[in-house]
């Protein structure tokens, strides 16, 4: 299977279980052992917080491996060295050795690796032979049973907002969800999290006193102030903090990544360089200031909210100009109708080059079904140019798959 294939591969779930990756690590050596691995699961939030983490362990000059999923443009932005992708004679070496180690698996035990089983290996490889200080680790679906999960011990365990998600692998309830992203605690490993709802903060709190996991919960404070999409807040005795990753909901995402990295013992001047240098696309990102141009990947309701909390926040009594694209395989209408809300028009194109993509005119069809209007448009630059007018916001959401389209082969913005 190429490079390119794996990138473009949904995240395929075989047999749920850890023991094809298990033992594609030990054909290669056990790469993941002897890595310090802070280890992030969760429904939203992430890859902000890995971002966060990566960028603070680099203000305090440590060499950093970050693992994160999906790729936007570059298909070696999953694997990153000190915040720079692999380059693509590195990646398509490293995967040819996860995936050759991944055949004699197949052989032994009757069951073929799934790609995303063959980027975790290779992303151990790459780090091992690196000599990373830390390996920031994202966890692709769930968490017990997440190839990511492979690892024996960690650093530390970082547990974000938690919703409903891939309810056909993880379960049906909050307490489900939770079950499975707890099942990343490692014995005696500290755990953070935030104040979620009670019936997954129990969950997460008897996993963690199970295993002897000191457990540190955070409430986020209130926004102090905003500069534009990007909040000032006050915390754990720093005040006056400022993101750089557009957002209300990210106050909470940074300040997980604080309570890390203060237990790790970082500066308060490392921590203020780390938010203030940390770098996540795709998420309420500002592509252009004058009009406004926003790019956000939420593709569920939690996300579709923190969207609208922020355009609400940021962009008041402003007319908003929606061009949305998603997978065929998504119930999307809930998040539609959450947008439909004050003055708004709606622009619907798809995602090129992706068979998962629902087409516009299914989109116009089903929106339509809920009271919305909106034009189909085949491609994204013509919708965005269509949406794109004074007086307007204009946000580009419905899947983070969309985000490729802004770039072309050289990865320059087309527009």
């Amino acid at each position: 299977m190429s490079t390119r294939t794996y990138n473009d591969s949904f995240h395929q779930v075989v047999n749920l279980g850890l023991q094809r990756i298990d033992a594609i690590l030990e054909t290669l050596g056990r790469p993941e052992r002897g890595l310090r691995h802070l280890h992030i699961a969760g429904t939203n939030g992430k890859g902000s917080v890995a971002a966060y983490l990566t960028a603070g362990l680099l203000a305090a000059g440590h060499r950093v491996g970050t693992f994160t999923s999906p790729s936007l443009v570059r298909t070696g932005e999953r694997i990153r060295i000190d915040g720079e992708p692999l380059t693509d004679s590195m990646l398509d070496a490293y995967i040819a050795r996860a995936d050759a180690a991944a055949q004699g698996v197949q052989k032994s035990l009757g069951e073929m690796a799934t790609p995303f089983e063959i980027w975790t290996a290779a992303a151990f490889l790459a780090f091992a032979e690196a000599g990373v200080d830390f390996v920031v680790l994202e966890v692709g679906l769930g968490g017990e049973f997440d190839a990511t999960n492979v690892i024996d011990t960690c650093e530390a365990a970082v547990i974000t907002r938690l919703d409903l998600d891939h309810t056909g692998y993880l379960g049906s309830t909050l307490a489900d969800i939770a079950r499975a992203k707890a099942g990343i605690l490692k014995s005696g490993r500290p755990v953070f999290t935030l104040t979620q709802k009670k019936e997954a903060m129990e969950v997460i709190a008897a996993h963690a006193a199970a295993r002897g996991c000191p457990m540190t919960v955070i409430t986020p404070p209130a926004p102090a102030a905003h500069t534009g999409i990007y909040e000032i807040f006050d915390f754990n005795g720093m005040t006056a903090l400022q993101v750089s990753l557009g957002g209300v909901f990210q106050i909470e995402n940074a300040c997980l990544a604080i309570a890390v990295l203060k237990a790790l013992g970082l500066s308060e001047e490392q921590i203020r360089q780390g938010l203030l240098s940390a770098r996540h696309p795709a998420r309420l990102e500002l592509l252009d200031a004058e009009p406004p141009l926003l790019f956000d990947g939420a593709h569920n309701p939690n996300g579709i909210a923190a969207l609208c909390t922020a355009l609400d926040r940021y962009y008041p009594n402003t007319e908003r100009h929606f061009v949305f694209a998603c997978m065929r395989d998504k119930d999307y209408l809930p998040s539609l109708a959450m947008l439909n809300r004050g003055k708004c028009k709606f622009y619907f194109t798809t995602v090129s080059g992706n068979e998962r993509a629902e087409s516009p005119a299914a989109l116009v069809a089903a929106a339509e079904r809920i009271g919305i209007k909106g034009c189909a448009v085949d491609r994204l630059s013509d919708a965005v140019s269509a949406a794109h007018t004074r007086g307007a916001v204009t946000v580009i959401c419905g899947s983070l798959y969309l985000y490729h389209d802004l770039y072309d082969e050289n990865y320059k913005r087309l527009f």
